[in-house]
């Protein structure tokens, strides 16, 4: 318990020396609160593997790399009401009995997550987004949305690789040992989604998802399948535009305000003031590309204020081009080509 103290809270407090942000303090509460709720009784937190952590035992799945696998936005939310992804638990022997005609659950079984506040869910989102370990697996792999499966796309998910065999595909529809995946898109990375299905035991070496050998177009494919069972979306730009919206608000706003305007809580004794996102005259005089290098790898890369962080390692590639067409709805305008200023 003291080394995960250390970890958790040493790492935590490093981001706040180096911000200085509201946002980074949050972090830190919520590395304190998993601590204290001892959530690394049913979750490994360190990476650490040992007799007691290379199993499949523990109640709930591996956090230590949980910035590189979830959606932040999603597991704020999710810990406020939280629901139920694996039908048959994560552990799926725990809760199995035999049945006359096949198999069944004991419900009874079944343990219900812990219910956090608005406030503590924030807090443990921004903690656990910060946990980014394996990221070498996640940096290699470049996501394509517009890869579609098409018509094709159930028989290749179902027959040809029998992936349903262990994962729901709607509400009561496939398999139960494995997590859902008609909710996948709201919940995970695109880039972890690949890397998983490329390699699921560079992940966890003792899991129970099987190793395919597939073309890098058919891992896409499947992907981007995936992201079309997501039931909580009414189509792909609705749901992309959300996300991008959250994304601004937690990352973004801090800075650049709520109206996006520069006028954000920390932005009084900044020396350079956060960019105006809604001034169209300099934005559309910037190109997609440009505002994506300065979101991804800060201010500085783009000759500008090093006030304006890099977040290549907290967002993905996708996420940061959702950030760019935020932008852009913002101060309603699009590269109109270079302008003197």
């Amino acid at each position: 318990m003291i080394k995960l103290s250390r970890i958790l809270l040493g790492a935590s407090a490093a981001f706040i020396l180096l911000w200085g942000s509201s946002a980074y303090a949050g972090a830190y509460d919520g590395f304190k609160l998993m601590e204290k709720n001892a959530c690394s009784s049913c979750h490994n937190l360190t990476g650490e593997v040992n007799s007691k952590t290379a199993g499949l035992w523990r109640k709930g799945p591996a956090l230590y790399y949980a910035g590189n696998k979830y959606n932040q936005h999603w597991i704020e939310a999710w810990l406020q009401n939280p629901t139920r992804i694996r039908p048959a638990g994560t552990y799926y022997l725990d809760h199995a009995q035999a049945g006359k005609k096949w198999d069944t659950l004991r419900q009874d079984s079944l343990e219900a997550h812990v219910r956090l506040s608005a406030q503590n869910a924030k807090n443990v989102a921004m903690a656990l987004s910060e946990l980014r370990a394996k990221n070498a697996l996640i940096k290699v792999e470049k996501f394509d949305p517009t890869m579609s499966a098409g018509a094709l796309g159930d028989m290749m998910f179902d027959k040809v690789n029998g992936c349903m065999a262990c994962h729901s595909i709607e509400l009561g529809y496939g398999g139960l040992s494995g997590p859902e995946l008609y909710t996948a898109a709201t919940r995970l990375k695109p880039e972890y989604m690949l890397s998983v299905i490329r390699d699921p035991q560079a992940w966890n070496h003792r899991t129970w998802m099987p190793t395919r050998e597939m073309s890098e177009e058919d891992m896409q494919k499947t992907v981007n399948y995936i992201i079309s069972l997501d039931e909580d979306k009414s189509d792909s730009k609705s749901f992309s535009e959300a996300s991008a919206a959250k994304n601004y608000r937690m990352y973004c706003m801090q800075c650049h305000g709520i109206s996006g305007k520069g006028a954000g809580i920390n932005a009084r004794d900044m020396a350079v003031p956060p960019r105006n996102h809604g001034q169209a005259k300099y934005l559309k005089a910037r190109t997609d590309a440009e505002l994506f290098k300065a979101i991804k790898d800060g201010g500085l890369a783009v000759s500008k204020s090093a006030l304006m962080p890099p977040w290549g390692k907290t967002l993905s590639d996708v996420e940061i081009s959702g950030l760019v067409a935020h932008i852009r709805k913002l101060c309603k305008c699009k590269f109109e080509g270079a302008q003197n200023h």
